[in-house]
């Protein structure tokens, strides 16, 4: 071998055959086995009839079974989806409730104050009226318990008079 190194090495492929034959000698041999075969035409069809029956039904399982995943998989992805629409409606449903709360009792506490503030004024008018010189002191104004949650405060643009 040691004699042969120096030479340069050259490689042939000679590429023949493929799937176009292999499909070819398939069909011929099928041909030839049904020409040869001791049945009579009548056995062959029925035969030839069995396994085309066969392949069909095996066919129509693995469609059903491909259509039952797909079902399945839709089935347990609308879930999913519907079990999320549901936890955020939920979600939702609990922060307007939080708001509408917050909100009443912030108009509880105005009217509160307002009647407080009237009671005050008619107080002071009442004073002046009868000539004293000083203000009785007011009761002191009545404490409102309230739980308040401030989910989200913004402040927009200040109005024409410079308030906010």
């Amino acid at each position: 071998m040691g004699e042969y190194d120096d030479y340069p090495h050259i490689v042939i492929e000679r590429e023949r055959g493929g799937l176009g034959l292999f499909v070819w000698g398939a069909l011929l041999g099928a041909a030839a086995a049904l020409l040869l075969t001791p049945r009579t035409g009548a056995e062959t069809q029925a035969e030839l009839r069995d396994r085309a029956r066969r392949l069909r039904d095996a066919a129509e399982g693995r469609v059903n079974d491909a259509r039952d995943t797909v079902t399945g998989a839709v089935e347990r992805t609308r879930s999913e989806v519907t079990g999320r629409i549901n936890t955020v409606r939920g979600a939702i449903e609990t922060r307007a409730d939080q708001a509408r709360q917050a909100v009443e009792v912030g108009r509880r506490a105005a009217l509160d104050a307002r009647a407080e503030l009237e009671r005050r004024v008619s107080d002071a008018k009442a004073a002046y009226r009868a000539g004293t010189d000083g203000l009785q002191p007011a009761a002191a104004p009545p404490v409102v318990e309230a739980e308040v949650i401030i989910v989200e405060t913004s402040v927009e643009g200040s109005g024409s008079d410079g308030l906010l």
